[in-house]
């Protein structure tokens, strides 16, 4: 080869190899750059607060937006599902030779007659609770079913328990704080049976044994929540009370799914040796 060709190849591969190294290194500074962690970002500012408006209008009650579809239970809270018994006298229950008693009370009944007559199908006892004004014909069907008649007397006129008492209701069903009001109501009642729920107080209980009328009062709201398994836990708790202490007092409203509810019951408290009775047979003076 002459020296013109050596000296060129010489050229060519002398450029190669400083390509070959000039890539090497910008490779690294480039891989070194990537690695690198991101700069942190600059947090964004908080969020100016919310200022809180008083709003016209709430979910339940009279200021909701539909009051009239909106008609708050007066037995929905479930802290009150099992109400703890005033002190005072209490009917003889020994375990070894009594079996325990629960009496079953279906509330609110008067909203709809249809689910009232639906209950006085049941082959057990019940007291079935009404309004202080009801037709005559639904308080005496409720009768010839065999189910015992209450006047739902929260807010009702003296006069018109004392009517339907004549009618052939057998007693009264509410809670009141006011012993006056209490009285008055014992005396409207006449020596009908009284059950005070204990939602308001015991003031009507109180003037029951002060007059010396047979009374009682509700142990447990069954469904407060319309709920089968919050149901029958509660229908086990009234059985519970009834083992303990003799009897005990169950309230259901008047609902299709509590009925169904009541049923399975029945079978229950029969497998476990416990009787459904009429609120008269543990009514106690």
């Amino acid at each position: 080869m002459s020296r013109a060709g050596t000296v060129a190849w010489w050229a060519i591969l002398g450029s190669s190899l400083v390509a070959i190294g000039a890539g090497f290194v910008g490779g690294r500074s480039f891989g070194a750059r990537t690695l690198q962690p991101a700069p942190p970002r600059r947090s964004a500012a908080p969020p100016v607060a919310i200022r809180v408006r008083q709003l016209p209008r709430a979910l339940r009650g009279a200021r909701s937006l539909d009051p009239a579809d909106d008609d708050p239970d007066r037995y929905g809270d479930p802290d009150r599902a099992v109400a703890a018994r005033p002190p005072g006298p209490a009917a003889p229950f020994d375990p070894g030779r009594d079996r325990p008693r629960v009496a079953v009370l279906v509330v609110d009944a008067d909203r709809s007659a249809s689910s009232a007559l639906a209950f006085a199908q049941e082959p057990f006892p019940l007291a079935i609770a009404l309004g202080p004004v009801v037709a005559s014909e639904d308080l005496q069907a409720l009768r010839e079913a065999g189910k015992t008649v209450l006047v739902a007397c929260d807010g009702a006129a003296t006069a018109d328990v004392a009517a339907e008492r004549r009618a052939g209701a057998a007693g009264i069903l509410c809670s009141t704080g006011d012993a006056g009001r209490a009285a008055a109501l014992v005396r409207a009642n006449g020596r009908g049976i009284v059950v005070d729920d204990l939602l308001a107080g015991d003031a009507l209980l109180r003037a029951a044994r002060r007059a010396r009328a047979s009374a009682l009062s509700r142990d447990v709201v069954a469904d407060a929540r319309d709920e089968p398994v919050y149901v029958e836990f509660l229908l086990g708790q009234a059985l519970a009370i009834a083992r303990r202490t003799g009897v005990a007092t169950v309230a259901v409203h008047a609902r299709p799914s509590s009925r169904e509810a009541l049923e399975r019951f029945a079978a229950r408290a029969e497998r476990d040796g416990v009787d459904l009775v009429d609120v008269a047979g543990i009514a106690y003076p």
